[in-house]
């Protein structure tokens, strides 16, 4: 009886490894599966202008294929080990009752110990046999974890939590001598950067595509921590002040916002409980899209999705620039913001905004939005210059 019981937990340990790779692959592929379709519909227009619909169809029926082949590898496995575990318990219970037989011919046995004998065996050798399977499947567990734990495991964010008790410094942003690269070994973005935005100044960032523009406005607001230097709001290391308090102070417009399933009212006011009409409506006309919104059927109680729904690239990103006016934070922070719209919308934003009196970190390559700003901080391979808005580059290291 043990002997048997033995040799199957034998035969499952011996094949755990082919197993778990059988069922690797299987999630492997199945997640791919499942990426292609969400690619499809998400890039359905680019496959129709470029003619591609025979091709991704193939494409995700591969990956069905796939899926559908290693999902039946798994089965057969598990089919193999569910006839591996009855042939062990036919072959103990053959045993026992050779045994028992015998045992009962020579009068050792009755009819009754024999029973009370084969049921006792059987149940030990199901019980076991249950418990080596659960604990493969404790094993298996181990495969989604793995999968989940560059998520779950991401330690939290440094400096989240503030160490400064005194009340909210100015709207004033300082860097000292920053470096940073996203890897060892990599080529620094920037390298011993130093410049100051004074609170309530304008300062516009510029410089060729893929310098490290949006890089520095992700460390300006907390995104990315610099290897080298530091970062002052007001005068307060902002490791010290606490990310999570400093980004009460700022409000900003990223490249790669996003929007949420619900109305454009709580697209605006991110889903502020408090929010009111009044305040929606005004972020809405500051951002020059209250037109726009008042046009469509049901107003602000419009429904948008993530994917944007049926606005256009110049209304998302006057809907970025209303959520982000709605919260009318200290310092705000634009990253290309502007960049689908035409001159004379941008211009009418620009003055807008300028009227605020907030301080203004602005990422702009076009000429409309660059006047509008007090200072122009031009970055190239790594270092900072700076000038007037109208006036030539002077290379000069920006410095506090």
């Amino acid at each position: 009886m043990l002997g048997a019981v033995a040799l199957y937990a034998a035969l499952r340990v011996l094949y755990f490894r082919i197993y778990r790779e059988a069922n690797l692959s299987q999630i492997t592929v199945t997640a791919r599966q499942h990426s292609r379709f969400l690619e499809a519909v998400r890039g359905v227009q680019t496959i129709r202008l470029h003619n591609q619909e025979a091709e991704q169809t193939a494409r995700y029926l591969n990956a069905a294929t796939d899926t559908l082949n290693t999902s039946i590898a798994v089965q057969r496995l598990d089919m193999l080990f569910t006839a591996l575990q009855n042939l062990a318990t036919g072959a103990q219970r053959l045993g026992v009752l050779w045994l028992g037989a015998w045992l009962g011919l020579k009068g050792q046995f009755t009819v009754g110990m024999l029973t009370a004998f084969v049921a006792y065996g059987d149940q030990f050798s199901s019980r076991v046999a249950s418990l080596v399977d659960y604990a493969i499947e404790l094993r298996m567990l181990r495969l989604q974890a793995e999968r989940l734990a560059d998520i779950v495991l991401t330690p939290p964010e440094a400096h989240a939590i503030s160490a400064h008790a005194g009340p909210l410094p100015e709207p004033g942003v300082a860097l000292h001598k920053v470096s940073f690269r996203y890897a060892e070994g990599e080529p620094w973005i920037l390298r011993d950067c130093s410049f100051a935005v004074h609170p309530g100044e304008s300062v516009a960032i510029v410089g060729p595509s893929g310098c490290g523009k949006s890089t520095l406005v992700r460390l300006l607001l907390g995104l990315l921590d610099p290897q080298q230097g530091t970062i002052e709001i007001g005068g307060i290391d902002l490791r010290r002040l606490g990310k999570s308090r400093y980004r009460a102070m700022t409000a900003s417009v990223m490249q790669d916002d996003h929007l949420f399933s619900g109305s454009i009212a709580e697209n605006i006011s991110l889903f502020d409980a408090l929010a009111t009409p009044a305040q929606i409506e005004d972020a809405a006309r500051l951002a020059g899209i209250h037109e726009d919104i008042m046009a469509m059927p049901m107003g602000y109680h419009s429904l948008v999705g993530d994917m944007g729904s049926s606005l256009s690239g110049g209304q998302q990103q006057r809907l970025f620039l209303a959520r982000a006016l709605y919260r009318y934070q200290q310092i705000l922070v634009l990253d290309e913001a502007t960049s689908h719209l035409d001159v004379a919308l941008e211009r009418k934003l620009n003055q807008a905004i300028k009227a605020l009196n907030i301080t203004r970190i602005v990422i702009a390559h076009r000429p409309e939005t660059i006047a509008h700003a007090d200072r122009v901080i031009e970055l190239f391979e790594g270092a900072l210059s700076t000038r007037q808005p109208s006036a030539q580059t002077t290379h000069i290291p920006a410095t506090s």
